[in-house]
């Protein structure tokens, strides 16, 4: 080992020391040049985003046209047809009542459908100040119907993108679902089946994320949650989102995904019942409404349609409606409902809508608005499968041709071009078919016979009366400066024990009834216009009012005919009723 010599004895031993500059250099940090962390991420994201948009401009400019194109046709006599029932008054009376009187409904809630969908027509409202601005009040709450459907179709098309449609299968789900006239009379409708209809888009939307992140299934939870707080219904909808998600789920993370989506999805509809359980309405019990007792009645008590296949059952006639609308829509989805669920692509959308259809062979009750949902899911089907056929032909798949390159051009340009004629001819087939019904939602004022009714009982009829309507007049009426207490929801005699009148018997106060005739046909009334006695043990009070009516009054003409019938207690109830038109 080597080792430094040291020094001799007398030796002064010299250590170097470091020479320390008097001023250090400052520190080159460039500080002032250097962007701030958070603005070089906010930065980062922006230039992501400007990519994303250069790169999707295509789909963003046919989707501003789609809803463009949808938006127009929509709003166009969105006011005068259809003419206003008492579902659409219904639900826009509790969302008055949630924006004015800051309770769940105009009369007590009675856990029918959970209250999400209401809420969101009260917020639009409040914002909007529609029910001071709209021309009736059924009308502001459609309003927010033509903002539902503006969402709806970018989320559609955004959907069929993520499912592997190609831009022709994206533009023909969209035209689908935005013009058919099914599609334009009901989605006009102030229903809740409509406001359900962008959060069940936007549910399969995140559950078919490209990226198969645990956002997206969370999102999807979150908005399928939404749809089935807005109407619990949306709840059948559940085994199609669980495929998709499944479908676009990695095995690796394929567990936790679902896990966090049946939390996320369990918690937020958790709420609905703790309502309930916190205002000790949870179980059935004396003296208070019930979740226990609606869930009952909904599944249960409730009278049946009957089945589609009798000629004479109400499901049959609700059919039977649905395709005098638009006859080609239900076609083309059953003819391609088999294909559409073999592919993948487009097997949840199309088990989303078999599952509607196996709701309707059952014989349950069939709601009048039941097609709303249902109608993307056919326009995405249809389109898939179509899609697909023109997919495979213009890649030469169909017929194996690869070994013939020149043969197999030729072979994809003819099938392109088949498949572009057999499209052609189905547009031209069914835009004229479309026309004429479509005509007739933009021209056609409906509403008007329900408009006159209500001018006529705010010019004729004293505000100490008592009056009871269906639920479309209900807001306007009220707002007329009628009491509430003296205009009554026809289906809420007999049933909601808040509902008095000042009279012994209780029909001898009623001063006029006024009901449109899809009521009259729901309430049994006979074609004279007396009660049968399906009404008299159904409706008791008002079927005892009918039998005492002295003179009656209609407006409009068929379905959408409205009539204003004055109850005198003296009549004799044999008396024929006298009737006249306006």
């Amino acid at each position: 080992m080597t080792t430094s010599p040291r020094p001799a004895h007398g030796d002064t031993l010299t250590v170097a020391r470091p020479v320390v500059p008097d001023r250090l250099p400052p520190l080159d940090l460039d500080l002032d040049r250097a962007p701030a962390p958070a603005r070089r991420h906010l930065r980062e994201r922006l230039a992501r985003f400007g990519e994303a948009v250069r790169g999707r401009r295509v789909d963003l400019l046919l989707m501003l046209v789609l809803t463009a194109v949808a938006g127009v046709v929509h709003a166009w006599g969105m006011y005068d047809s259809p003419a206003r029932f008492d579902d659409e008054g219904s639900y826009t009376a509790y969302a008055w009542a949630v924006e004015y009187r800051h309770v769940l409904g105009h009369y007590t809630y009675w856990y029918a459908h959970p209250p999400l969908g209401w809420i969101q027509i009260a917020l639009w409202t409040s914002v909007t100040d529609g029910f001071h601005r709209a021309p009736y009040a059924v009308a502001a709450a459609r309003e927010f119907m033509f903002l539902c459907k503006l969402v709806s179709v970018p989320l559609l098309y955004a959907l069929a993108a993520r499912l592997g449609f190609s831009r022709l299968g994206r533009v023909l789900a969209v035209l689908l679902f935005a013009l058919s006239p099914l599609a334009v009379y009901f989605t006009r409708a102030a229903l809740l089946d409509n406001i359900v209809t962008p959060w069940l888009l936007a549910s399969f939307f995140f559950a078919a994320s490209p990226r198969r992140s645990i956002r997206g299934a969370g999102a999807s939870a979150a908005c399928f949650a939404m749809a089935v707080l807005t109407k619990e219904t949306a709840l059948l909808y559940l085994p199609a989102v669980v495929l998709l998600l499944w479908q676009y789920s990695d095995r690796r993370n394929r567990k936790f995904q679902l896990g966090l989506f049946a939390t996320v999805f369990t918690v937020l509809v958790s709420a609905y019942p703790l309502f309930a359980l916190l205002h000790n309405e949870l179980l059935v019990g004396p003296g208070h409404v019930s979740l226990q007792g609606a869930i009952q009645w909904q599944l249960f008590d409730r009278r049946g349609s009957g089945s589609i296949f009798d000629p004479h059952s109400l499901a049959r006639t609700v059919v039977h409606s649905w395709i005098v609308q638009d006859p080609w829509l239900p076609r083309l989805v059953l003819v391609t409902l088999l294909p559409a669920l073999v592919l993948r692509r487009t097997r949840a959308v199309a088990l989303a809508f078999a599952i509607q259809v196996v709701q309707l062979l059952r014989g349950g009750y069939l709601p009048y608005p039941y097609v709303i949902a249902m109608i993307p899911f056919a326009a995405l089907s249809a389109a898939g499968a179509v899609d697909w056929v023109w997919d495979q032909g213009r890649r030469g798949r169909l017929v194996r041709l690869y070994r013939h390159r020149p043969r197999a051009r030729s072979y994809r340009l003819a099938w392109s071009g088949a498949v572009l004629a057999l499209v052609g001819w189905l547009g031209v087939t069914i835009g004229h078919a479309w026309q004429y019904p479509l005509r007739d939602l933009r021209t056609q004022h409906r509403d008007a016979g329900k408009a006159q009714a209500l001018a006529w009982v705010e010019s004729h009829v004293p505000h100490s009366a008592y009056l009871v309507v269906d639920d479309s007049l209900w807001v306007d009426l009220v707002r007329a400066g009628f009491p509430a207490s003296h205009v009554i929801w026809f289906t809420k005699l007999d049933v909601d024990p808040a509902v008095r009148l000042p009279t012994v018997p209780q029909w001898a106060g009623i001063s006029y009834v006024v009901i449109d005739q899809q009521d009259d046909l729901s309430v049994h009334l006979q074609s004279d216009g007396k009660p049968s006695r399906d009404t008299l043990t159904s409706y008791p009070t008002l079927g005892r009012a009918l039998a005492h009516v002295s003179a009656a009054t209609s407006f409009g003409s068929g379905l959408d005919s409205i009539t204003v019938r004055r109850v005198d207690p003296y009549t004799n109830p044999t008396t024929s009723t006298s009737h006249g038109k306006r």
